[in-house]
Formats: C-alpha cells, structure tokens, sequence
C-alpha cells in the first residue's frame, strides 16, 4: 500500500486530520457570532479574494453565496485584480473576506487595505493568529487545521526559502483547502435565508467528510495505476465543482506536474484537442445535467482517443459503470458538493506523485525545492503592498 511507510508522512497525515479539523470548525461560535453581525449590517454584496488554493475556495464561497443569499451580490475575484480592476464605489455597503492560509499573503493584506480604505468592512480567513491578514482585516475568522507554534518556522534552509512561513508541514496543501471551505460554508449557512435547514445540511457534509476519507485504500490504488504513465492530467467539471476541478491543477502544478482545469462542455472545444492517450483525464459528475453530458463524452476520450480516464461521481446515479466510474457519496445539496469531492482529488495527487517517484515531504516533490520557494518567496512575499 502507498501509505505503509515507516518514516513520517507528512502529506498524507494531514489528509487524515480533516475529518477532526471540519468538527472543529462546526463547533466555533466565533463562526456564528459574524454572522449574527453580517445579518444587522446593512450591507448589499460580498466579495470573496484570495490567491492559489484561496481563489479556488474563494470562487466557492462566491457561488455557494449566491444560491444561498440571492438578494446580494457576491462574486469572487484574484487580489491582483480586484484591487486594481474594481470600481470602489462598489466597495460601499460592501463585505470583503479575505483568504490566505499562511496569513502572509501580500496581494490579500492589499486587498483588504484597499477595501478598507473604501469603505467596506473586511473578515479575514487565516490558519494564522501571528500572520498579518489577522492584524489588517476588522474581523477575523480560523480555520483551525494547525497548530500556531508551527506557523513561524519553515524546514527550508537557505536564504529567502526559510523565511517562507506560515504552514504546518512543508507539503502540498490539503487540509487548509477544506478547511477554507468548511469554514465558508458555515458562515454562509449562518446568513442563509433558511438557516437551521442549511446549518442542518452542512452538518450532514462535514460527516460525510469521513465516510469519503474511509475510501481512501481504493483512490489511492486506482490514482496510481492511472497516473504513474500520464504526463498530463486534466480536471472536467461543472458548476459549484469549477473551483475543485481548477485546486486538482493546482495540486498537479505543486508537484511540477502538467495539470489542466477545464469546464465539462468547454472540454470539448479545447483541452479535448490536447489530450492523448498519455493523458489522465478526470470528471467530476456532481448533478444529473454534468452526468448525461460526461456520459456522452467519457467513452469517446477512452475507446477512440485510448486515454486513461476517471468519473467520481454521486451514488445517486444508477448505470452499468465500468471500475473508472467511482461512486462518492455527496450532499443533496449540489454546492456542498465541493467538499466531497475535494477528497478524492487530494488522494489522486498524493498517490500520482508517490506512483511517479516524488517524495511527498516536499514541496515541489524534492525537485530543486529550495531554488523555487526562494524565488516564491522573491516573487511573492516580497511583492510590494500599495495600500
């Protein structure tokens, strides 16, 4: 198995915590205390902005946001262009909430300077209690994934890498992903115009986060039977799960590998062109729309094109499926679904690098790590702040 191993696996250990971390988080009553302020502001959108692993869960709270809160405005945006693109006359009567994991992230302590500035109120979503997002924005919410002593020091060792703080282990990011999630998700219940019912329902999520991690003996061994001969992977989603088909690139991207996110019909028209029988290509089918139409598409890319693919999909859906079709309980309500499917995601990145020969310690999977996270570190916590 891809997992017994004697020395520590850092990787794969902090995937094994979400379940803990998500309860955590459902229990926090700083969660419901914003909330109850968010519902007695008179507010009238809510931006969401964050860089990396962040936009992908900002773009979630975003959409989620919207299904749930339809008289606001809620919309996500990259820091970098929000400060730079948005009118500010927009930011009045506005919420702008703020993810970065380390607490350290230059371009979202501008962005919440910027909207300071503005006129809106800020919240930031930060693993950090010591990181500037905690010190900038007026309100601050934890997504509790680690422990703070070790959010001040790196492994790295040379100039510029160590500096480079703000994480638990030096590893591909997992847990602070769902977390981010989990945490925006309870928020966004707590402001919901159904309340209990939504509170009620990412209850009912947050436990099937551990039903899902349970499956982890089969993603383990299919992600490395189908990804130690890919050199490209490519993520086909829809909906509420655009964001967790683009996080499944990103995971490739911290193993220096090819990794691609495209929307399910957009497929067709262009990653569809670039795909061959050494790509991956993995579907997420999270409703009965994205369902029919990856039916239609699957066999298509595996019996004339001869690429490796795989379907996760709801349990809800009944067919005669072929051993790439996996079954992933999910929540009946669809926009949940992203922190279902996240999982599943996690274990087919770990095990495609452990298949490929990557060490999972490390950043970059030990590939001249140090050299990128100094010019990272160069690049971005280096980057000047405007506001």
């Amino acid at each position: 198995m891809l997992e017994n191993n004697k020395k520590p696996d850092f990787m794969l250990s902090e995937m094994l915590e979400q379940p803990k971390i998500v309860e955590s988080i459902f229990n926090d009553i700083n969660i419901k205390n914003i909330g109850k302020f968010l519902l007695e502001s008179d507010i009238e959108r809510i931006y969401f902005t964050g860089s990396g692993d962040s936009y992908c869960a900002a773009w979630f709270g975003a959409y989620l946001g919207n299904k749930w809160r339809s008289d606001l405005d809620m919309r996500h945006y990259a820091p970098f262009e929000f400060v730079n693109y948005l009118n500010p006359h927009y930011l009045k009567k506005s919420i702008v909430i703020g993810l970065s994991v380390s607490g350290n992230t230059p371009r979202v302590v501008e962005a919440l300077r910027f909207a300071h500035k503005h006129g809106a109120i800020t919240i930031g979503i930060t693993d950090n209690p010591q990181g500037k997002i905690a010190k900038e924005a007026d309100l601050t919410l934890y997504i509790h994934s680690s422990p703070p002593e070790t959010l001040e020091t790196s492994t790295y060792a040379t100039e510029g890498a160590k500096e480079y703080t703000g994480y638990h282990h030096d590893v591909a990011q997992t847990k602070t992903y769902l977390a981010n999630l989990a945490v925006q998700s309870k928020l966004i219940a707590h402001i919901s115009l159904q309340k209990e019912v939504n509170l009620n329902q990412v209850q009912e999520t947050f436990q099937l986060v551990k039903k899902v991690m349970d499956q982890r003996p089969t993603l383990l061994k299919l992600g490395a039977n189908l990804g130690n001969t890919a050199d490209r992977i490519i993520f086909v989603s829809s909906g509420p799960n655009g964001p967790t088909g683009l996080f499944g690139a990103y995971k490739m991207y911290e193993f220096s590998l090819n990794g691609f996110a495209c929307d399910i019909e957009e497929y067709c028209h262009t990653n569809y062109f670039t795909t061959t029988k050494n790509s991956l290509v993995i579907f997420i089918a999270s409703n009965s729309s994205s369902f029919n139409r990856i039916m239609e598409i699957e066999p298509v890319i595996r019996e004339i094109i001869n690429a490796k693919t795989v379907v996760f999909m709801s349990s809800n859906f009944q067919n005669t499926l072929d051993s790439q079709y996996i079954f992933i309980e999910t929540p009946k309500e669809e926009a949940l679904s992203p922190m279902i499917y996240t999982i599943p995601i996690e274990f087919f990145s770990y095990s495609i690098a452990r298949s490929k020969g990557f060490d999972t310690n490390q950043f970059r999977g030990g590939l001249e790590t140090e050299k990128y996270v100094s010019g990272s570190y160069k690049t971005i916590r280096q980057s000047k702040i405007n506001y």
